[in-house]
């Protein structure tokens, strides 16, 4: 039994298989509404319509790990993986949101247009649920390809998440 067990992993490693995740960085971006602007608190980078990505984080979030209803209190991860604190300036509103602007790298099995390039949208229920001092985010998300072995179709990558707060409550 032992020697099964021992041949098992050892055919296991040569076969090429890993637990490590690959990821290919996302270079470009886009705000949808171009009259959104997004800067970071120590002024390092301004976002508005098009962008080249200033940075890229590495929290690597997906359904299993965080679940969608667990995403609002965590941004302090998100800051200790390279998120960017950030103050969104929106139309309409007198005074700049606070916010944590996560831009990931795209695990190479995704698929679809989040893992070429991050399309930034606030629609107006998450600007609305920022005020008083409550957490709103807002992302976007991609599927996995199928590798053949698991089933892995209902995995949500995330490319990019946004807290929003009207106070600064990010401490």
């Amino acid at each position: 039994m032992r020697y099964l067990l021992s041949g098992a992993i050892l055919l296991w490693m040569m076969s090429g298989c890993s637990l490590t995740t690959y990821n290919k960085p996302i270079s470009k971006g886009v705000i949808e509404n171009r009259d959104i602007v997004i800067t970071a608190t120590d002024k390092s980078f301004t976002l508005q319509g098009e962008f080249d990505a200033p940075f890229q984080s590495n929290l690597q979030y997906n359904s299993l790990k965080i679940p969608d209803n667990d995403l609002l209190q965590s941004y302090k991860d998100a800051l200790y993986r390279g998120a960017k604190r950030v103050r969104v300036k929106i139309p309409g509103l007198d005074h700049e949101l606070y916010g944590i602007l996560a831009l990931e790298k795209a695990d190479q099995d995704g698929i679809g247009p989040g893992t070429r390039s991050y399309k930034i949208i606030i629609p107006e229920p998450y600007v609305n649920a920022a005020k008083n001092g409550k957490i709103s985010v807002v992302y976007e998300y991609y599927k996995l390809k199928n590798d053949g072995l698991i089933d892995i179709s209902k995995i949500k990558e995330r490319s990019w998440m946004l807290w929003l707060s009207d106070q600064d409550v990010f401490q």
